[in-house]
């Protein structure tokens, strides 16, 4: 568990603390996700996003309290209330009637199918063409609005739930599926943990582009919480912008 003392450190110029809880701990839950998000026994959460978030935060003054888990627990802790906010989490019509969003994105990341080097995949651009195809997915997880609207009209049918996409490379691995859908660049890093890069292959083209987001808990952060958030990752990324342009 990573606890980011946030609001000790100096604000930056312009800045105000957060107007959600003054002077709670936010509690922040996100899940194992590499090379995203990273977490190891004995060791602070890791990894791009999750760094990113914390300077966020930071720039806030806002203290928050991360805890990476699997991610079914992570939703039902943003479900019963238990949690603030977590992160990456894709918007969909359902999280954004029971949620508050950022507005800015924090993650665009490609999707794709993975299958074994000698597995032939009927995948040019038509998903129906999948109707047949075993395909592994995460429980929970959203894959764009493609893929989400072709598994709810029906045409993929033979879908093989996991609980983790490492869980879903291993079933991948011992041929218990012909393909699996997952974030191109968090596939190939499942690949190379598990040293498994020269047997499986990206398949057909990108399925979709996706956008993913911070998402609050309703029940205990204020829409001007959520507000501060995109001005603070704005400014971050606008000095960062400045910087490469040097």
């Amino acid at each position: 568990m990573l606890l980011l003392w946030a609001a000790s450190l100096p604000l930056q110029a312009g800045e105000q603390p957060g107007p959600g809880r003054p002077g709670a701990t936010l509690k922040l839950v996100s899940f194992p996700y590499p090379p995203l998000m990273l977490v190891d026994a004995g060791h602070a959460p890791a990894g791009p996003m999750v760094e990113l978030v914390a300077r966020v935060f930071e720039r806030m003054g806002q203290p928050v309290q991360l805890e990476i888990v699997p991610l079914a627990r992570a939703l039902l802790q943003m479900e019963t209330g238990s949690a603030d906010a977590m992160f990456t989490v894709k918007k969909t019509p359902e999280r954004m009637a029971a949620y508050l969003f950022s507005s800015e994105p924090i993650l665009q990341q490609d999707y794709v199918f993975f299958t074994l080097r000698d597995t032939p995949l009927p995948f040019r651009g038509d998903l129906a063409a999948l109707a047949g195809t075993s395909i592994g997915v995460v429980g929970g997880t959203s894959y764009g609005p493609r893929f989400d609207a072709a598994v709810k009209q029906g045409q993929l049918r033979r879908l093989e739930v996991s609980s983790s996409h490492e869980s879903s490379f291993r079933k991948l691995l011992a041929g218990r599926m012909q393909a699996l859908i997952c974030s191109r660049v968090v596939g190939l890093a499942i690949l190379q943990q598990l040293q498994a890069e020269a047997r499986v292959k990206v398949s057909g083209p990108v399925v979709d582009t996706t956008q993913s987001y911070l998402m609050f808990n309703r029940r205990t952060v204020s829409p001007q919480l959520a507000a501060h958030f995109d001005r603070a990752l704005q400014a971050i990324r606008q000095e960062e912008l400045a910087v490469s342009r040097k």
